[in-house]
């Protein structure tokens, strides 16, 4: 048969590779790539159009394929050769020509850059604001985590909504909870004008999940993708630092900015960190902690909500921020509060937040802040030289003695 004209081009869409020979209407795809016990294993699809061919989609083979044994290469161009019906092509010499070129170019791999030569992110761009004072991300992941029951899907939700009604295409894939539930929250905080939200109910861990994400956010153009809940979408114990590792090079390839739901641990310190792997919190560019306020006995429908951010690769920390939920019979409504004002949580704020809540009232001494926050004027003096002239300034008094003021309301979340 006459030597035919094939095209070899990687495929950066799907992290694989295709071989193409147009005249015979034939492609080899390989995808998955990974390594195992140090050969290079990847799943081979072979489609060919050629009259006679034993397949009623012109999908020869589908299946796994070493690329680094010859013995598999040849083994699969005979079944490739009885199923095409095609025994003038050569199975096995264009297994063994795309085995070469793959092997080849996976150890190439992408050339080094200059790094000056790559271009500067858009700082504009990649902040979210999906709510004052909260920032979620573009192009990175962002963890929110918090106990049971401490409206972290709902959270989820909510700021789903409002990327929506920004213009953002938001994804929700969801390994937790129910789509019924989740339309039902829609309804409760939009009413029947409800944003264009794409739904993805998810079985399976993340990284095996991927490709099929990636096609969604491929196909419906989506910008943002909620992943609820890291625990469910893990391939493995959370506590493992591989699992985490996985998760994250898989989110990786799926390209979007995200948000992850995320639960915390039992120990002293379990508000500063996602539960598991320490790695779930350096892995994820932003981390938010979120704890509901004590409930009121006369009144549960409604709860207080409070969120700390506990990380930030791409600025200072935020303040924290505080909702007030209230579940009516039809609505559902989230409005800000101040922390401050919630006492089981305003301990919980940074020193310097709640000496800016008190010092709303006017200007005071440092002992008299001290004395009212219940702390040493040692702390109240080294946070007022942190944030001084940021936050705080220092105001001469007619006896003598220097008051701390505020510099500037508006710097107070």
């Amino acid at each position: 048969m006459t030597e035919l004209a094939r095209e070899f081009r990687p495929l950066p869409s799907v992290d694989g590779y295709m071989l193409e020979l147009a005249a015979a209407g034939t492609t080899f795809t390989v995808e998955r790539l990974r390594r195992e016990r140090g050969e290079l294993i990847g799943e081979l699809s072979v489609a060919c159009g050629l009259p006679g061919t034993r397949s009623p989609n012109g999908v020869l083979s589908v299946a796994d394929f070493n690329l680094s044994s010859a013995r598999a290469r040849t083994d699969r161009g005979k079944l490739l050769a009885e199923r095409s019906q095609a025994p003038t092509l050569d199975w096995s010499g264009l297994l063994e020509e795309l085995c070469q070129y793959v092997i080849v170019a996976e150890r190439t791999g992408q050339p080094a850059v200059l790094l000056r030569d790559i271009p500067r992110p858009d700082v504009d761009d990649d902040d979210l604001e999906v709510d004052a004072g909260i920032r979620l991300l573009r192009r990175h992941p962002v963890t929110l985590f918090g106990d049971g029951g401490d409206a972290k899907s709902y959270i989820g939700l909510y700021w789903s909504t409002r990327l929506a009604a920004a213009g953002l295409r938001v994804g929700y894939a969801d390994w937790e909870f129910a789509g019924e539930d989740h339309r039902d929250r829609l309804e409760r905080l939009c009413g029947p004008d409800m944003p264009d939200l794409w739904y993805i109910r998810c079985e399976r861990p993340l990284v095996a999940e991927v490709d099929r994400l990636r096609r969604i956010v491929r196909e419906e153009r989506l910008d943002y993708l909620v992943c609820d809940s890291v625990a469910f979408a893990s391939d493995g114990p959370p506590e493992a630092a591989e699992v985490a590792g996985a998760y994250f090079r898989a989110l990786r390839r799926i390209g979007v900015g995200s948000l992850h739901i995320a639960h915390i641990t039992k120990s002293a310190e379990g508000d500063a960190k996602p539960f598991g792997s320490t790695f779930w919190h350096n892995g994820s560019r932003s981390t938010w902690f979120i704890k509901r306020g004590e409930a009121s006995s006369s009144d549960r429908s409604r709860l207080t909500l409070g969120l700390f951010n506990r990380k930030s690769n791409v600025g200072p920390l935020a303040p924290a921020v505080g909702y007030n939920v209230t579940f009516g019979p039809e609505r559902t409504t989230f409005t800000r509060t101040d922390l401050a004002d919630v006492p089981d949580l305003a301990d919980r704020l940074p020193v310097w937040q709640r000496m800016a809540h008190l010092l709303r009232g006017g200007s005071l001494t440092m002992a008299a802040v001290a004395s009212e926050l219940e702390l040493s004027v040692d702390t109240i003096a080294k946070t007022t030289k942190r944030h001084e002239n940021k936050v705080f300034v220092r105001v001469p008094g007619a006896d003598g003695v220097y008051r701390i003021g505020l510099l500037d309301t508006r710097n107070v979340a």
